[in-house]
């Protein structure tokens, strides 16, 4: 089940956008509000179509996946992944925030795993061992070299006797979720990379799958005012937004929490 972020906004009795000033005290009642829809969705097993057409949530149903494997339409959010493959028969997951949607997960079948004959397995083993060890080595020889480029502080130098490929990322705010040419690194969603004049090489690694990333701190711009004054409406409502994304989540966490719960058996027998 997937809850859209765009689909949840601030408004008014008369149905408007509500001024961002009268929209934090009205959070806690409308999360009251919004508590006999959040408890029915749970204690029905998520299976009511219309309650969630309603309710704006799409509900929908993976293809077979197995550990490793990703849903084309969720990416690389590894919540997801571990709430899913964690899931008994019949369990709802916790709410899991995604880039664009909220998603709370129920397991409908599982084939549980089967260990081959180790001579049809044998070719995967010895690939997956193969680029384990490379990889580990890849991160090894990374290390040494971060510790360099911290010392001597040149990566064009560095760059250059290591035969590395090097480019520049162009321009990216503080904030960004990923950069420039390159995209999401792992690491990023622990915070940005933290690099200024005063510290122009971070203190780790950056990783895209198989790939190791060194960074080194070109330049910095002061923030454009003009464009803020612009934007600055946006930029509040979508602060707003975040914030009662935040307080929908913890409400509805902390209703899971309480609730008692009574399954639809009948229902889930037939899924």
């Amino acid at each position: 089940m997937g809850i859209e972020k765009d689909s949840i906004k601030p408004q008014d009795e008369t149905g408007e956008k509500a001024p961002i000033d009268q929209v934090e005290d009205r959070v806690e009642a409308e999360m009251k509000k919004l508590q006999g829809e959040a408890k029915k969705f749970v204690a029905d097993g998520l299976q009511d179509d219309k309650l969630a057409q309603e309710g704006g949530v799409k509900v929908s149903v993976t293809n077979w996946l197995s550990v490793g494997q990703t849903v084309p339409e969720i990416g690389d959010n590894q919540e997801f992944y571990k709430n899913a493959f964690a899931l008994a028969p019949k369990d709802i997951s916790p709410i899991i925030e995604g880039n664009n949607a909220y998603y709370i997960l129920r397991l409908k079948q599982r084939i549980e795993p089967t260990v081959p004959p180790l001579e049809n397995a044998r070719g995967q083993i010895e690939k997956g061992l193969k680029e384990s060890k490379a990889y580990e080595m890849a991160l090894q020889k990374g290390n040494s070299l971060l510790e360099q480029l911290r010392k001597e502080k040149d990566i064009v130098k560095l760059a250059q006797a290591n035969d590395l490929k090097l480019d520049e990322t162009g321009w990216f705010s503080r904030s960004a979720p990923q950069l420039p040419k390159i995209g999401e690194l792992a690491e990023m969603k622990a915070g940005p990379i933290a690099v200024s004049p005063q510290k122009p090489i971070p203190d780790r690694l950056y990783t895209q799958k198989d790939i190791l990333y060194l960074f080194a701190f070109k330049d910095s711009q002061g923030a454009d005012m003009g464009q803020f004054e612009k934007e600055k409406d946006i930029l509040r409502k979508q602060a707003l937004a975040e914030s009662r994304q935040r307080a929908l989540i913890k409400f509805l966490e902390g209703l899971k929490a309480k609730a008692k719960i009574k399954v639809n058996t009948a229902f889930l027998e037939e899924s």
